[in-house]
């Protein structure tokens, strides 16, 4: 009898693919590049699949068992899982392993938007030297986390640490926990934490609850001049409302590795909004691919036991 197949669909690197080979001798593990064209025949052939968000390869795994994506955001991912598979099919995600990296992400955005890096960048290719206004420092600022998983967590210590107030938010209530010194929960408490901060730093998932969730009147309930950082997802906030706040100056600032729509086209507006800084969806690449495959190697062991996955996805809030 064969070895089982499990298809790796994503950039893992030899260490870690050697790694899974260790511990899951039983499986044949078969890589692929991130974005290749895996053929059909192969991903057939798979009991298990692994793969970063790629929906192209769930279809063709007609015979899958249970599927593991690295990345962490699986709405849309999901649904179509769902509709291959039906929703009995074990399902895992990557999230956790991206506290480090997207937590300093977070950081660094807001680092930068704080202390006029965007602008000197721009200067330094006319070689000119003006002033250029700070927005100040972190140290004695109020920062808002909403969503306090850990990535959200990660990048709450760090501002703590470099002396800010931290109050966090989270969807469903609980006893206040470290690094926050309060934490704000339902409607009401969105729309007070809001109010209080002069940092926003959006850490949330994708889900059908957070879809628009920072709409215009929320954006209204910021404090005058507050900036704010995104690096959950592009629908958590209103596009249109915070390009009318940044040109108002209301919001100072933003940092976005995430954008509604994305990718942005050239001829968005948004691109041309003053005091915004973008990168292109990238906070996640630093992520260890050792931590990856440590964390599928779990999830996998649990679901040849017939344990519950320590990573399943919940199929109701997305995540």
């Amino acid at each position: 009898m064969g070895k089982r197949i499990c298809v790796v669909g994503c950039d893992l690197g030899p260490e870690p693919m050697n790694y899974l080979r260790e511990q899951f001798p039983e499986f044949e593990f078969l890589g692929y590049p991130r974005n290749a064209k895996v053929p059909d025949e192969v991903l057939a052939s798979a009991e298990v699949l692994m793969n970063y968000g790629d929906k192209s390869q769930i279809a063709p795994a007609k015979n899958v068992k249970y599927i593991h994506t690295i990345s962490a955001g699986i709405d849309g991912y999901i649904d179509e899982v769902d509709r291959c598979h039906g929703s009995s099919l074990p399902v895992s995600n990557g999230a956790g392993v991206y506290a480090d990296a997207v937590g300093e992400h977070v950081i660094a955005l807001l680092m930068a938007v704080m202390h006029g890096i965007p602008a000197s960048v721009e200067n330094m290719k006319e070689k000119k030297w003006p002033f250029i206004p700070m927005l100040g420092n972190v140290n004695g600022k109020t920062a808002a986390v909403l969503g306090t998983g850990d990535i959200g967590s990660n990048a709450a210590r760090i501002v703590r640490a470099m002396g800010a107030k931290v109050l966090g938010y989270k969807l469903h209530p609980c006893e206040p926990f470290e690094p926050y010194d309060e934490i704000y929960t339902g409607e009401d408490g969105l729309d007070a934490i809001l109010g209080k901060a002069d940092l926003v730093l959006i850490c949330l998932p994708g889900s059908p609850y957070t879809k628009n969730l920072i709409d215009a009147r929320r954006i209204g309930l910021m404090k005058d001049g507050a900036v704010v950082v995104n690096i959950g997802r592009g629908s958590i906030l209103n596009t249109g409302a915070l390009m009318d706040a940044l040109k108002s100056g209301h919001i100072a600032a933003a940092g976005l590795d995430v954008t509604d729509p994305e990718p942005l086209p050239p001829e968005h507006p948004l691109w041309d909004c003053p005091n915004v800084l973008i990168t292109p969806h990238i906070s996640g690449l630093g992520a260890s691919k050792q931590k990856h495959a440590e964390w599928f190697a779990e999830n996998l062991r649990a679901y040849i036991e017939g344990r519950p996955l320590p990573g399943a996805v919940n199929r109701e809030m997305k995540y």
